[in-house]
């Protein structure tokens, strides 16, 4: 009785994940995604003022979340999504990974953004950058609702998802695409092109993933990191073109985030720190 028990519970605990992680699940998360996103923004983005904007965006940015949470609830039930929510949102880390995360990346990443610009010539203005000393004011915000708010969804849901039918590199740039195209309406809004904001978001993804996997699957510390990177520039302010315009700030970081992504690709050999057991 006893092995017929255990037997049923693996049965079961196999069709449960299988429902989690089918390719039919992430196909519905990513539409609900792109559902719940997309009908906030865009009637947002064509009917109310610029300076009102800002309250639509932000619960658009929830999109992810709010889909993973759909998904998880529907495919795994309360238990399911409760002990979902306690895997990501672990706070007893090492604290290396919160410093990382929220410190030594952005600032690196946004240094070598600025030596870039220096050294095609951009000059040095810091008449509007913001103190350093209000760096975690900015930081805190803009993880809880203004970019990290979104990696419970792409990280803490998709990624997973993903790497169980693609290799870890490809799994990186289906979700830097997906990714990236999900910002559309906010194209105008940020001032650039879809073609400019892949350059960007595809090697970034794989730097995401990389801290993600490296942070053994816990969420906050790619939140942070996802947040520093939005900020740092205002506080490394790269203010004028350079390269006769070709130089400007999306290429420039999106060539660092190349530079960086290319170097993890080559050190892990392409799967970016990750092993089949973590599956």
């Amino acid at each position: 009785m006893k092995i017929n028990n255990i037997s049923r519970k693996a049965k079961a605990d196999k069709i449960q994940n299988h429902g989690f992680c089918s390719i039919w699940t992430l196909i519905v998360f990513f539409a609900l995604t792109f559902i719940i996103t997309w009908s906030i923004l865009i009637p947002a983005l064509s009917f109310v003022s610029e300076d009102r904007q800002i309250f639509f965006i932000i619960p658009a940015a929830f999109g992810p979340f709010m889909s993973a949470i759909t998904v998880i609830r529907i495919t795994r039930g309360r238990a399911g999504l409760r002990l979902w929510l306690r895997a990501m949102f672990r706070f007893r880390i090492p604290a290396e990974l919160y410093l990382a995360g929220a410190f030594l990346f952005p600032v690196a990443i946004g240094v070598l953004h600025y030596l870039l610009y220096r050294f095609y010539g951009g000059e040095p203005d810091f008449s509007d950058s913001i103190p350093w000393f209000l760096y975690l004011a900015y930081l805190l915000p803009t993880a809880l609702l203004s970019g990290g708010n979104e990696e419970p969804g792409w990280r803490g849901f998709a990624l997973p998802a993903l790497l169980e039918r693609f290799h870890p590199a490809i799994s990186s740039v289906i979700l830097g695409v997906i990714h990236a195209f999900w910002h559309l309406p906010l194209m105008d809004h940020y001032d650039t092109t879809m073609g400019w904001y892949l350059f960007n978001v595809i090697p970034l993804t794989f730097i995401f993933n990389w801290f993600h996997i490296k942070s053994r699957y816990a969420v906050i510390p790619v939140m942070l990191l996802h947040a520093g990177v939005n900020i740092i520039g205002s506080f490394l302010p790269t203010t004028s073109d350079v390269l006769g315009g070709l130089g400007t700030y999306m290429f420039l970081r999106g060539s660092i985030y190349w530079i960086l992504a290319i170097i993890l690709i080559v050190l892990t050999k392409g799967r970016l720190g990750y092993r089949v057991k973590d599956g």
